[in-house]
């Protein structure tokens, strides 16, 4: 799935390198990628690491509208 979203957002197929953030020693030789585009949750792991561009799935509308109903969720009913 990252494939096509990355290569319907522009960037070219043949400049894509593709690692398995579940797999051992998925990070070796990410220093010499120019940048390192990833999830938000593996991008938080990268932190230390420069050029890392984390690739949101959600607009940030969409995010507010999640957490609007979280906090309607949490909160208690008023009667």
């Amino acid at each position: 799935m990252a494939r096509t979203f990355l290569i319907a957002a522009g960037f070219e197929s043949e400049a894509l390198i593709f690692r398995d953030a579940k797999k051992p020693s998925w990070q070796r030789g990410l220093e010499q990628a120019a940048a390192v585009i990833c999830d938000s949750l593996t991008a938080a792991d990268l932190r230390r690491a420069a050029r890392v561009i984390p690739f949101r799935l959600l607009s940030e509308s969409s995010l507010s509208e999640l957490r609007r109903y979280e906090q309607f969720l949490r909160s208690p009913l008023e009667l």
